[in-house]
């Protein structure tokens, strides 16, 4: 398994180093797998103390207790960290895959910096693996040259590639000056995959358009340099049970756990559980709120939207500005509606944990996914399954690769301001027996289509196919 993000990370603290683990995300379905797994989970190591905890082969094994499996920690330096994860990953890739309208950077030093972290990770995979066979799982735009720097290296292996955000229209692609290398590099595995349909037809477009391979789209195979190719959609799935054990451990009442948390007593609360990427549609959601409480009054003072949105990336200029706008937007709604010390927005910018956040996903009436363009987004997942069936209700960006999972959800255009606020009030107003009805839909889908069955289908497309 390898990923940018690591599953835990060692930090130091007052009381000595502490064991991290992230709240969310994709890197928490990967975990699972590798806990399945008990082989290598290759990562760059960010936490303060990491250096400390491994051996001499910068490895150390997780999770602690269990220890299923074999951390290798890959440590880069801070203009490594610069060039390849801050500049070439997140100001060049991340807006060029994402339809957001937000122009990509494109800095040769950046790229160089890229090829060399990617370089790095496919030495670290290949001392791992020594003369023995190998079944690597690459996962996302970090490394899309890691594909076929493995396969140059002449071993016995089988490599599959997880691609988790959108993949673009050849048109938006082509502005891309490293268009070849990294199709050529992607093309290097066995498989490759994709949330959505549409999306594999878009990276099938830009090969057909930018080197000269042979595709059969009926196969949905591609044969570039006498190596063979898959790539398929293949949407993620959720540990089904795991949410459900978390959310059954919540055993406040709903009166209870807002005064605690909040501070407060409200009859509605709407969650919102983003980083502050301006992928995401925070500005829109604020703006849907305010316009949601112009058109239908009675809801104010009765009505909160309570957003745990973590700042992110804040060495990128892009964020830093989205940031303000987003804490500046938020202030403004609050000014405009301020009465008996209520407020109609709350902003929380701490990480909180995962038990915690699906405590909120329990108690909120609806979740807001307005995301403009996402290749999946596991938050709408994780609140249809954490939600009381007959109290909350989905609102769903259908920009959202889940929407295709979750079409029972209030879908809309994010873009849409006027829907979006006509949504909140469906979701509020909607009657328990058809919240029940549409929940308990969508369950019977996450439940089919779990993180198990989605792993063991792309090893299986990996290895066999």
């Amino acid at each position: 398994m390898v990923t940018n993000r690591e599953p835990y990370a060692h930090i130091h603290t007052l009381d000595g180093i502490e064991l991290t683990k992230p709240s969310g995300g994709v890197h928490t379905l990967l975990n699972i797998v590798a806990k399945a797994s008990h082989g290598y989970y290759v990562a760059f190591g960010h936490g303060s103390a990491d250096k400390e905890v491994v051996d001499k082969d910068d490895i150390v094994k997780m999770p602690p207790r269990e220890k299923l499996y074999s951390l290798k920690r890959v440590f880069l330096s801070k203009k490594e960290l610069e060039n390849y994860y801050y500049g070439f990953a997140n100001q060049m890739l991340w807006p060029l895959s994402h339809a957001v309208f937000v122009k990509p950077e494109f800095n040769p030093a950046w790229w160089e910096g890229y090829q060399k972290v990617n370089q790095k990770f496919a030495q670290a995979i290949l001392d791992v693996l020594g003369d023995r066979k190998g079944f690597i799982w690459v996962n996302d735009y970090h490394f899309s040259l890691l594909p076929k720097l493995l396969r140059e290296s002449g071993k016995d292996l089988k490599i599959g590639t997880f691609w988790h955000i959108p993949w673009p229209t050849y048109e938006i692609f082509r502005v891309n000056p490293w268009a070849k290398e990294i199709l050529a590099g992607l093309l290097g595995g066995d498989f490759l995959a994709f949330h959505q349909g549409y999306q594999v037809e878009n990276f099938l477009h830009c090969i057909q358009r930018e080197i000269p391979a042979k595709i059969e789209f009926d196969l949905s195979r591609v044969t570039f340099n006498d190596h063979e190719t898959r790539v398929e959609a293949l949407s993620a799935g959720l540990d089904y049970d795991e949410i459900l054990e978390i959310r059954n451990k919540t055993r406040q009442s709903r009166e209870t756990f807002m005064k605690n948390e909040l501070g407060f007593k409200v009859e509605y609360m709407a969650i919102g559980v983003d980083r502050m990427d301006y992928t995401k549609g925070l500005i829109e959601r604020l703006k849907m709120v305010d316009r949601f409480l112009e058109k239908y009054p009675q809801f104010i003072e009765k009505f909160v939207y309570f957003g745990i949105s973590p700042f992110t990336r804040l060495h990128i200029p892009a964020y830093r500005s989205y940031s303000k706008v987003i804490v500046d937007l938020a202030e403004k709604i609050n000014w405009k509606y301020y009465r008996n010390n209520w407020t109609p927005i709350v902003i929380k910018t701490d990480s909180l944990a995962r038990d915690k956040i699906i405590a909120y996903y329990k108690f909120a009436n609806t979740c807001l996914v307005t995301a403009l363009d996402d290749g999946l987004n596991l938050v709408a997942k994780e609140f249809v399954l954490s939600c009381k069936a007959d109290k909350g209700m989905l609102v769903l960006s259908k920009f959202t690769g889940a929407a295709k999972d979750l079409r029972q959800a209030i879908l809309i255009n994010p873009y849409n301001i006027e829907e979006g606020a006509d949504a909140i009030y469906k979701a509020l107003t909607m009657t328990a027996q058809e919240k029940k009805q549409r929940n308990q839909k969508m369950r019977e889908e996450l439940k089919r289509r779990n993180i198990y069955s989605w792993a063991i289908e792309f090893i299986n497309k990996t290895l066999y196919d």
